[in-house]
């Protein structure tokens, strides 16, 4: 299957372009296979299996791509940019980080290729590692944090405050009777906000349990779409609070929630130095990441209340406990 609106002929002279700038002129599509890789985010991913000859004499040989198309060119581009960035540091050296590397941009289409990582959930190495796993997570997100990449955008806390008001209206029409505490809460993050600092850390800006690989006890970042620069605990919080969500939907698949955070952080503390206000500085934005997870919960819940409308908002009100 490929991407709608992208016909074989296009996506074969794509990658047949991607080729020659790896390897050079000589360097011919031979043929390859598509399928879809995942069916998060907004974008169109898929995964190529291609057999191709990189050079007069040389045997064919196969690589196996993952090409995701973009609706604009900037945001390619700059995610293009940002992969050339990385991989001209030491950053995986430095935090035992695997970051998918830059095989081309095809503007045509809008599409950026890069190698694709193989790895296993990094849920389920939590479950089965615990602590290995968090402290590889941990080092990773610090060299990724050290690492000097140029942006021009940045999210400072009053950003995040600012974006939390609109939900937070919305949740109280949503959700009646159960959002009393939210008022009280938006205060709380205005006021804490003014003494965070913004930061200039270069941030993934969508850290996930979906974004991480656990590859031999590596951590594998994909996804650089929503990077930024700001304070280190962005990442972290939003880290925290997905696997806090994956606790409380499914209980007893990772050690306790108190004993994963703790780890985490006290990993990540030891590779990226003394941070006397972290802990706290995450905590506020765990806090604002579950108020935005409670909102698209809430708000994808169609007034027909089906089982899996249910469990959702279910799941929303639960989250709610969580900030109350």
């Amino acid at each position: 299957m490929l991407p709608a609106a992208v016909s074989a002929e296009a996506t074969a002279v794509a990658l047949g372009a991607a080729l020659r700038d790896a390897y050079g002129a000589d360097a011919r599509l031979e043929d390859w296979i598509a399928q879809p890789l995942t069916k998060r985010g907004k974008q169109r991913v898929v995964r190529y299996d291609i057999g191709a000859c990189v050079g007069r004499g040389i045997p064919a040989r196969r690589f196996q791509w993952v090409g995701k198309y973009y609706d604009r060119d900037d945001e390619a581009a700059r995610v293009a940019t940002v992969l050339r960035a990385l991989a001209a540091t030491d950053c995986g050296a430095r935090g035992a980080v695997v970051i998918p590397g830059l095989v081309a941009y095809h503007a045509a289409l809008r599409l950026l290729v890069v190698t694709y990582e193989a790895g296993a959930s990094v849920i389920s190495a939590i479950a089965q590692h615990h602590e290995p796993a968090l402290e590889a997570i941990g080092r990773a997100l610090a060299a990724l944090h050290a690492t000097p990449v140029p942006l021009d955008t940045t999210t400072p806390p009053a950003v995040v405050v600012g974006q939390l008001r609109s939900k937070i209206t919305e949740l109280r029409a949503l959700l009646p009777g159960e959002t009393v505490s939210l008022p009280r809460l938006l205060l709380k993050l205005e006021r804490e906000a003014s003494s965070w600092p913004a930061g200039q850390a270069f941030l993934h800006g969508d850290c996930g349990p979906a974004q991480l690989l656990w590859q031999d006890g590596r951590i594998v970042v994909l996804d650089f779409d929503r990077c930024t620069r700001g304070d280190p605990a962005l990442d972290l919080g939003n880290l925290l609070t997905q696997l806090r969500r994956l606790t409380l939907r499914k209980p007893g698949k990772l050690p306790p929630f108190t004993a994963v955070r703790a780890g985490l952080l006290d990993a990540y503390r030891r590779w990226s130095g003394r941070d006397p206000g972290l802990e706290r500085r995450v905590a506020w934005y765990e806090e604002a990441t579950l108020v935005r997870k409670i909102h698209s919960l809430a708000l994808d819940t169609p007034h027909h209340l089906d089982t899996e409308a249910q469990q959702r908002r279910a799941e929303a009100v639960r989250l709610l406990e969580c900030v109350a």
